[in-house]
């Protein structure tokens, strides 16, 4: 082999090396940045099991939520003072899972709560936000305002009537002191038959629910019917986070408050 083809042998693997050395490129997370909330009342009409979940009735149809600058609250009933709402745009499968279909980037919203992660949303064409809860997709519209109340007709006092003081009587008994204990959400039902069921599963595990009588409350909610809501009483927060504890995973969402 001569000179020259020496020279251009090696030029040719050095070529390849310098190749074979360049870095790949890495694919970059998204730049976040602050964002304002939508603010507003939100309320879940939508729900979608993307994986099996022992039911056919999501839990978090109906509930409602709150997205403000100083207070937020999630379906699960959960509430923070502190919110942190970054945005960033992703493909919807990124953030609800490869069952959402639709590779078209939209709008993410993320809130955090004292550095922990408290949900995430897409927004939609439509207005709508979408997030997921466990095993369930669910979508969430604007709630509906709640209409005023008209005010009560003012009644006109009655004339003053002069009664001549009887004698004196002995005073009446005292009563009762009335009972200062709140109500706790404990579980929902599609019948009264159920949640009388329900309760008795519940109490065997409450010590202190089993020293009660339930409560029920009948609720029709939007493209779900009516069902029956169950609830115990708790004298203090304290005893409130007992029952919950007591009860265990025989509920999901022990204590939601805006289901009280």
């Amino acid at each position: 082999m001569n000179r020259i083809a020496v020279i251009c042998v090696a030029m040719a693997g050095l070529a390849l090396s310098a190749c074979a050395a360049d870095p790949q490129p890495q694919m970059s997370a998204p730049a976040k940045r602050m964002v304002t909330p939508p603010g507003g009342q939100w309320e879940v009409t939508e729900a979608l099991a993307v994986a099996p979940t022992g039911s056919n009735n999501a839990p978090y149809m109906g509930q409602k939520l709150s997205l403000y600058d100083k207070s937020a609250t999630d379906p699960a009933g959960r509430s923070c003072d502190t919110p942190v709402y970054m945005g960033w745009e992703a493909a919807p499968a990124s953030v609800l899972g490869d069952s959402i279909k639709g590779g078209e980037a939209r709008p993410v919203m993320e809130v955090t709560c004292k550095g922990e992660a408290f949900g995430t949303y897409v927004g939609m064409a439509d207005g709508s936000l979408m997030t997921r809860v466990n095993d369930w997709v669910l979508t969430l519209n604007r709630a509906a305002p709640e209409m005023a109340k008209a005010p009560e007709p003012v009644k006109m006092p009655e004339p003053v009537k002069v009664v001549e003081p009887e004698p004196a009587k002995p005073g009446p008994a005292k009563m009762a002191e009335p009972d200062k204990r709140t109500i706790v959400y404990l579980a929902s039902y599609p019948s009264e038959k159920k949640a009388q069921a329900g309760w008795k599963v519940l109490a065997k595990k409450s010590p202190i629910l089993a020293k009660q009588q339930p409560i029920f409350t009948h609720v029709d909610l939007p493209k779900k019917g009516k069902w029956v809501r169950l609830y115990g009483l708790a004298s203090d927060e304290a005893e409130r986070a007992t029952i919950c504890k007591q009860v265990g995973k025989a509920v999901d969402e022990c204590g939601s408050r805006l289901r009280e």
